[in-house]
C-alpha cells in the first residue's frame, strides 16, 4: 500500500466563498472517474488517462492525515464512464465501458473492511455515465447512452435482495450523462445531453425533475435558470442538492467551474462561488463532513488531465469542538478533525518554519538570502542565510494537471549572482528530458539532462545564474507528464524569490495565467572577496573585483606575466634587447673581450683569448694518460675546455 502525504492547505477565499487546493494523488490524472466517500475517507477510482487508457486503480483520501492510499485494484477491472453510489458503510459500484464494450457487472465494496464483492449483473444493456441516485434502500439507475444510442428507461437494485426490477420509462427525453442526486431519500435527475435534432443540432437539456419512489412517477420541476449543461459532478448535502462543473449548452467548457444549490422547499436554485482554474469535463466529487472535495476531470483549452484535489466548505456547522485546542469553536456542530493544539510559525520559507504547528501566532522570521560572513565584500547585514528554498509549491500556485509538450518556459530576471542548486519538479510517470536555460539573446546558456521518476523529484542544477533580464527555464525535449499550474490566481506574478530573482510571466498566449513545471528553487549566494586589482594591464587583473586593493602586479621590461621573453629571435632564453648576440643561441652570453659582442658573434680564435686555466689531464687519442706528449694529444683544462694538439718531434 503506498502512501503520499500531501502538504498544508493554502485558502484561496474566506469562509462562505473558500476554496481549498488541498493536493494531488499520486496517480494518473483522469476523466469520469468513480467517486464515493464515507466519514472519514473520499475515493477516487477507474476513469480514464490521457493515453485513452482505462484504469483499475483505487485511491482512498484519509481526511485526518491528509493522506491519499492506494489500495487493491477494482476487481471489476479498467473501466471509464462509470458511476457508484456509497450508504457510508458500502459503496456499490458498476456500468462504463471499456475493452470489452458495455459491461453490466456489479459490485459492492465494503469500506470497513476494504473488500469487494460482485452482486446481480444488471440484466439490461450495459452503458455509459448513468444516472446512479442512492434512495432508501434502493439504487435507481437509468438512462445513459452506448454506441450512440441514449436510454431513457429507469431500473431499481434492491439491496437487501440483490435483485433489479424495471420501472417506468423516464418521459421527458432520453439523453446520458445528467446530472442528479438525492435529498431526504428523494431521487431528482435532470440536465444532460439528448438525441441529436432533425437539423443536426446538439441538445442539451437545463430541465429537471423529480422522481416520486411510491407511485413510480416522474414530477417536472422548474427549468434550471441558467445555461443547459451535462458532463459535470454531483451531491447532495444537509437537505440540499448540488451541480458543479461540467459543459454547457454546445457542450464546450463554461464559462467558470459553477457551483448551484438546489432548495427543494422553494424549488430554486442559487449559484455559489465557482471552483477555480476554470470548468471541468467529467470530474468528481465526494463530501466529508461540512466539505465537499472535486477532483480530477479534463480541461480541453489546456489539455489537461487533473488528479488533484480541491475543498469548499459549505457549511460553519463542522469545526473543532475540544475545548482544549486552540482552533475551538463553540458554535460548531460537528467536528470535523480540525483541532490543533500547537502554534508556530507556519510559513514553510521562514528561518523559524516549525512543521510540527498548524496555527500561525506570527513568529515568523522573514528569510533574507546573502552572504552572512562580514569578511567578505558581497557582505549583506541584512541577510539570515546563505541559501535556501523559496518559490513555492505547486499547491501554492493553484489547481492544474499534467502536462505534455515542451513549447512553454517561465521567464524570469535575476538580480544578483546567485547559484541555482536545485529545483522540483513532479511527474506523471518516470521518463527523461532536458532542463534548459536559455537568456535574453536566445542563447542555451545550460542545458543537462535529467532521469525523473513518478511523483516529486528533487533535480540537481548547481547552476551559476548572473544578473539580467528575460531569462527562461524550460523542458528541451520529451515530456510524458509534468505537474503545471493552469489557474493561478490574479496579482500571482511577479513571483519574488528571496529579492534576487523574480519570476514574471510564460511564454504562451496568457503569461499570467500558467505556471510551469519548476517549484521550491534553492538558491545560494556565494560569499565572495570582491578586492583586488582593477588593472586591466595587471599580471594580476580580477574581472570580479569591484574596489582596487593596490596589489596589482606588472611583467618586467621585455617579459611577459609568464616571465617569457616577448621578442627571442635565436630561442635561446635571452631577451634580444638583452642578448649580446640575438642572432645567434648564446645562452651562456660570453663575451670574453667585455666588448658587449658575444664571442659567437665576433668569431675569435681560441688563441686571442687570454685565460688562466690549468692542465687537469693529457691524453692520446685512444683515452689513454700520455707522458710522452708525442702525436696526437688531447689537453684536458679545469675550466672544462679541450684542446687538441699535434706534435712532429
Amino acid at each position: 500500500m503506498n502512501k503520499l502525504v500531501l502538504l498544508l492547505v493554502i485558502p484561496f477565499f474566506t469562509f462562505a466563498q473558500q476554496w481549498d487546493f488541498v493536493g494531488n494523488y499520486d496517480s494518473d490524472g483522469r476523466h469520469h472517474p468513480v467517486t464515493f466517500s464515507n466519514d472519514n475517507f473520499g475515493f477516487v477510482l477507474a476513469g480514464q488517462n490521457n493515453a485513452d487508457e482505462y484504469l483499475s486503480d483505487v485511491l482512498r483520501y484519509d481526511v485526518q492525515s491528509n493522506s491519499w492510499d492506494q489500495l487493491a485494484n477494482f476487481p471489476g477491472g479498467p473501466r471509464g464512464y462509470a458511476y457508484g453510489v456509497s450508504d457510508g458503510t458500502n459503496a456499490y459500484v458498476g456500468f462504463g465501458s471499456n475493452n470489452d464494450l458495455y459491461p453490466t457487472d456489479w459490485w459492492v465494496y465494503s469500506i470497513p473492511n476494504n473488500s469487494w464483492e460482485e452482486l446481480q449483473s444488471f440484466p439490461y444493456l450495459g452503458r455509459n455515465h448513468p444516472a446512479m441516485v442512492l434512495s432508501d434502500g434502493k439504487i435507481f439507475v437509468g438512462m445513459g447512452s452506448s454506441d450512440g444510442f441514449n436510454f431513457d428507461d429507469w431500473w431499481a437494485y434492491d439491496i437487501l435482495n440483490d435483485t433489479w426490477s424495471q420501472l417506468s420509462n423516464f418521459p421527458f427525453g432520453a439523453r446520458h450523462h445528467p446530472f442528479y442526486f438525492s435529498i431526504d431519500k428523494v431521487p431528482y435527475v435532470g440536465f444532460g445531453h439528448g438525441d441529436y435534432t432533425n437539423n443536426g443540432n446538439i441538445q442539451i437539456y437545463n430541465d429537471f425533475y423529480r422522481y416520486d419512489v411510491s407511485s413510480d412517477n416522474w414530477i417536472q420541476l422548474n427549468d434550471f435558470p441558467s445555461e443547459a449543461r451535462v458532463a459535470g459532478t454531483q451531491f447532495s448535502y444537509n437537505g440540499k442538492g448540488y451541480i458543479m462543473s461540467g459543459d454547457g449548452d454546445d457542450h464546450g467548457p463554461l464559462d467558470s467551474g459553477e457551483l448551484w444549490q438546489y432548495d427543494p422547499l422553494l424549488d430554486s436554485w442559487t449559484q455559489l462561488t465557482s471552483h477555480p482554474g476554470g470548468a471541468r469535463w467529467a470530474p468528481g466529487s465526494f463530501v466529508i463532513g461540512c466539505n465537499v472535495y472535486l477532483t480530477s476531470g479534463y480541461k480541453l483549452e489546456s489539455d489537461t488531465y487533473f488528479n488533484d484535489l480541491l475543498k469548499f466548505k459549505l457549511s460553519a456547522d463542522c469545526g473543532c469542538m475540544d475545548e482544549l485546542a486552540l482552533n475551538y469553536n463553540q458554535e460548531a456542530l460537528f467536528n470535523d478533525n480540525s483541532c490543533c493544539y500547537l502554534s508556530g510559525c507556519t510559513d514553510p520559507y521562514s528561518t523559524n518554519y516549525n512543521d510540527n504547528a498548524c496555527i500561525d501566532d506570527g513568529s515568523c522570521i522573514l528569510t533574507v538570502l546573502g552572504c552572512t560572513d562580514s569578511t567578505f565584500t558581497n557582505f549583506n547585514s541584512l541577510a539570515n542565510t546563505s541559501s535556501g528554498f523559496t518559490g513555492f509549491t505547486s499547491e501554492e500556485f493553484g489547481s492544474g494537471g499534467f502536462h505534455y509538450n515542451d513549447m512553454w518556459d517561465m521567464v524570469f530576471n535575476c538580480y544578483e549572482t546567485v547559484t541555482l542548486k536545485s529545483i522540483d519538479l513532479y511527474a506523471e510517470s518516470s521518463f527523461s528530458t532536458q532542463i534548459e536555460i536559455i537568456d535574453v539573446n536566445e542563447n542555451q546558456i545550460y542545458s543537462s539532462t535529467i532521469a525523473l521518476e513518478t511523483g516529486l523529484n528533487q533535480v540537481e542544477l548547481d547552476f551559476v545564474i548572473f544578473p539580467g533580464n528575460d531569462y527562461k527555464i524550460g523542458i528541451n525535449g520529451s515530456n510524458d507528464g509534468l505537474y503545471r499550474n493552469s489557474s493561478v490566481a490574479d496579482a500571482t506574478f511577479p513571483v519574488n524569490l528571496f529579492d534576487v530573482i523574480e519570476i514574471t510571466s510564460n511564454t504562451t498566449e496568457d503569461p499570467l495565467d500558467f505556471f510551469y513545471y519548476f517549484y521550491n528553487w534553492q538558491l545560494e549566494v556565494v560569499c565572495q572577496n570582491n578586492l583586488g586589482c582593477t588593472d586591466l594591464l595587471a599580471c594580476n587583473y580580477n574581472s570580479s573585483a569591484i574596489t582596487d586593493d593596490n596589489s596589482c602586479t606588472y611583467a618586467s621590461e621585455f617579459y611577459d606575466c609568464d616571465q617569457e621573453c616577448l621578442n627571442d629571435f635565436d630561442i635561446d632564453g635571452v631577451c634580444d634587447e638583452l642578448d649580446n648576440c640575438p642572432e645567434i643561441a648564446n645562452p651562456d652570453q660570453e663575451d670574453n673581450n667585455s666588448n658587449n659582442v658575444g664571442d659567437v658573434c665576433d668569431n675569435l680564435s681560441i688563441d686571442e683569448v687570454s685565460v688562466s686555466r690549468n692542465v687537469v689531464k693529457i691524453i692520446d687519442i685512444l683515452g689513454r694518460i700520455s707522458t710522452n706528449n708525442k702525436g696526437f694529444t688531447i689537453y684536458l683544462y679545469d675550466d672544462g675546455t679541450a684542446e687538441k694538439k699535434y706534435s712532429f718531434e
